[in-house]
């Protein structure tokens, strides 16, 4: 196998900052498996993540999947994001290995992974100075083992094509611009309920975001299921709610509302924003 992909390996090298690279990357793919996306994002440590690359079938991705809306705040709650918060090390990782237990039943993959119709997704993380490299392909049915192998196999030399590709991202220097928005996102998930929760509520809500099941909260929290969900019950009373969509929906509404003076919880500020 691998020395049949030694040509498309050597096209792939041949490209390197060229328009062609990321069909290159698609053709070589394609020779392990059938692959309905290949996409790449920076995920930067000072900044919202920056899509580098997107190639997928047409009709595989339905408009649900909104990629504006996953920029503006969700990706905060993908499971290859919170690896690189993290610090996991560069390599490969299957989805399935990074995700919450309950990962399938949460919003997020109702939200997303559902609606690009994706059974399967396996992600390159390439670690630089400025935060991660993250190159993502996914299938329609699950990688077989022969393609995951010969796809773990290739991971030192994707992880060099990588990040002689993409070596100058996160060089540039914002300055004023970049408003510090990643850094208030990340500050307002860490913070979001606290202003109408206790602590302990406002933990469950961020794991329940996460798609962690009530088994997975009462493991890490080191409480019963039943008091899981009795602190489940209480946050949905207290912010008015009847669902973890309606909670996902919440969670959304207040990033998008978030404005440069905005600190803390992003609820609060929602709440105390005039209504239309």
């Amino acid at each position: 196998m691998l020395e049949a992909l030694i040509p498309a390996m050597a096209r792939v090298t041949e490209h390197l900052g060229q328009d062609r690279f990321a069909d290159s990357m698609m053709q070589l793919f394609e020779r392990i498996c059938p692959v309905q996306s290949l996409a790449a994002f920076a995920f930067l440590e000072q900044d919202r993540p920056q899509l580098l690359l997107d190639i997928y079938d047409q009709g595989v991705i339905a408009k649900q999947a909104s990629m504006s809306r996953y920029m503006s705040g969700a990706y905060l709650l993908d499971p290859y994001f919170q690896a690189c918060q993290e610090q996991r090390p560069a390599g490969l990782y299957r989805l399935q290995e990074l995700a919450a237990d309950d990962f399938e039943q949460s919003e997020y993959f109702r939200q997303y992974f559902q609606y690009a119709n994706f059974a399967d997704e396996i992600g390159y993380l390439q670690r630089i100075e400025q935060g991660y490299i993250h190159l993502s392909l996914c299938r329609t049915s699950p990688f077989d083992e022969d393609a995951r192998a010969t796809l773990n196999t290739l991971c030192p030399w994707v992880l060099a094509v990588m990040s002689q590709q993409w070596q100058e991202v996160g060089q540039v220097n914002r300055g004023d611009n970049a408003d510090n928005m990643h850094q208030r996102l990340q500050q307002a998930f860490a913070q979001f309920g606290q202003s109408f929760l206790t602590q302990r509520e406002a933990e469950i809500a961020r794991l329940l975001l996460q798609g962690h099941s009530t088994k997975s909260m009462a493991e890490r929290l080191g409480i019963s299921m039943e008091t899981v969900k009795v602190h489940k019950r209480n946050l949905y009373n207290k912010l008015d709610i009847n669902s973890q969509s309606e909670l996902f929906s919440l969670f959304l509404n207040s990033l998008s509302t978030l404005e440069p003076q905005d600190m803390g919880d992003p609820l609060q500020a929602y709440h105390q924003r005039p209504k239309p």
